[in-house]
């Protein structure tokens, strides 16, 4: 199997450090140093960090695609949501968004639209196919909004 591109490689070690250190904790040296390249190679790819957070995002967004999970009940639902959308990466991303978002705000948009409101659909989505009430579902968005707080604020781990 043929190496990623070196663009790619420094994207997917980057990513680990910025959702680990956040965009202001990650500096371009760190990135130089876990990639094992120089500088220059960084910054021919990257001119500025913020430049390198965009295409670690964009990178990010590609490889998540939220999917309408085949779930027969609620509890069904919940175990989908718990392995595809609260797992642990993903609580990272939305740490960093969250914190650091405004740092980046174009990107950080992109990832409202295309990750959080996606997830949001799917579970609205599930809500109509089980003829759920329109309390109901906003009800259920409620329980899940929770849910991904919690997880926020405890290391990860939910309710």
């Amino acid at each position: 199997m043929a190496r990623a591109s070196k663009r790619d490689f420094i994207i997917e070690t980057a990513t680990g450090i910025f959702l680990e250190q956040g965009f202001k904790g990650t500096s371009i040296d760190m990135v130089v140093n876990a990639c094992k390249v120089s500088k220059p190679t960084v910054y021919n790819h990257f001119p500025d960090k913020s430049q390198l957070i965009d295409a670690v995002i964009d990178a990010w967004l590609v490889a998540q695609r939220p999917i309408m999970p085949e779930c027969n009940d609620e509890a069904a639902l919940w175990r989908e949501l718990k392995r595809e959308w609260w797992r642990g990466e993903s609580v990272a991303m939305y740490r960093l968004i969250i914190g650091e978002g405004w740092r980046f705000e174009t990107t950080a948009q992109r990832f409202w639209q295309e990750y959080d409101a996606k997830w949001r659909e799917i579970v609205d989505k599930y809500g109509k196919n089980h003829q759920l009430s329109a309390d109901d579902i906003a009800l259920l968005q409620a329980r899940v909004s929770h849910e991904l707080w919690t997880r926020l604020s405890h290391g990860g781990e939910g309710s």
